[in-house]
């Protein structure tokens, strides 16, 4: 059993123990503590003995937390949370504070609502901090542990600890590049069943059945299909297809499209966003498709305070606007 020495045991040292779990570098750590790097260094010797465990060693990957303290980090997060929810003002305001706000959203969401958020963030918010996390294959326990404040995702069950809201629905359209044979024909079902085509899955597979992550009650998509409506429309006419390919986020997939012949099935809102960038042609999908939710997420418990109502209102308001 460790000696851990609780009367030398100083919160802000907890703090920096949470980003170099979190940043594995002892200059990222200090730059989001705003320390020198010096003084992360002098506080993790002072964690080592308080709680008698080298917590990190130093690699050619970064700081890599030591057994134990892989073990510690979700807990402490979750305590430090706890304790800034126990302590935190009944009232905020955006133009004073100097919180640090998390956001847990994909590639796809930062580059769609990120620039109309950020700008409205900055001007609202001027002293405060809005960091954007890609997901996570843990979405639940970032928001448990306070990793992240509020997640933007498309989702199905969610546990009872969680809450969420609507942002707004998103259409799939195929994607090509404007010298595809099919840019300026109407497409087919036929005619899309004929050519080499992608899907943006984070898993790597495009097989429906691995289309979504179930993990401690919560179910997430990981993969931007149409639920298989494309390939229910080629089975009604007997056609079939093996030439389903995958990119890992939705940027990817249109980068692809725009140099090859593939074409990629995107959200419309990125397709339109990089369509001149890209030279893209948006065609309409030649079966009828359910349009997919996107939703903000977070924790009940953490729902009605008011910075975290504060910052879903705001993603509600920007993301009405896209």
């Amino acid at each position: 059993m460790k000696n851990v020495h609780f009367p030398n045991l100083d919160l802000n040292l907890l703090k920096v123990f949470e980003a170099l779990i979190e940043e594995k570098s002892v200059t990222r750590a200090g730059e989001r503590l705003g320390l020198t790097q010096s003084a992360v260094s002098h506080a993790l010797n002072r964690l080592r003995v308080t709680l008698d465990d080298e917590l990190f060693v130093r690699t050619a990957d970064g700081m890599q937390p030591t057994v134990w303290a892989m073990e510690a980090g979700p807990k402490v997060s979750r305590a430090l949370g706890q304790l800034q929810r126990a302590l935190a003002p009944t009232s905020f305001d955006p133009a004073q504070s100097d919180r640090r706000f998390a956001l847990g959203v994909s590639p796809y969401l930062s580059a769609v609502l990120a620039p109309r958020l950020v700008r409205s963030f900055r001007t609202l918010a001027p002293h405060a901090e809005l960091v954007l996390r890609h997901q996570e294959r843990s979405i639940s326990e970032a928001l448990d542990t306070g990793r992240i404040d509020i997640a933007v995702g498309a989702f199905g069950r969610a546990g009872e600890r969680f809450d969420r809201c609507t942002l707004f629905q998103e259409q799939l359209v195929w994607v090509v590049r404007d010298r595809h044979p099919l840019a300026c024909a109407s497409l087919t079902v036929e005619a899309l069943a004929a050519q080499p085509h992608l899907i943006v899955s984070v898993t790597g597979s495009a097989e429906p059945s691995e289309g979504t992550l179930l993990e401690q009650g919560l179910e997430r998509r990981l993969i931007w299909d149409d639920g298989g409506a494309y390939r229910t429309a080629m089975d009604r006419l007997g056609r079939t297809s093996s030439r389903d390919m995958t990119a890992p986020d939705s940027l990817t997939a249109l980068a692809i499209a725009a140099e090859t012949d593939i074409m990629a099935l995107c959200p419309i809102r990125m397709a339109r966003q990089f369509q001149q960038a890209f030279s893209l042609v948006i065609l309409k999908a030649p079966y009828e498709s359910r349009p997919i939710e996107v939703n903000a997420l977070w924790r009940k418990d953490n729902g009605a305070h008011p910075a975290i109502a504060w910052l879903k209102d705001l993603l509600i308001a920007e993301s009405a606007a896209i």
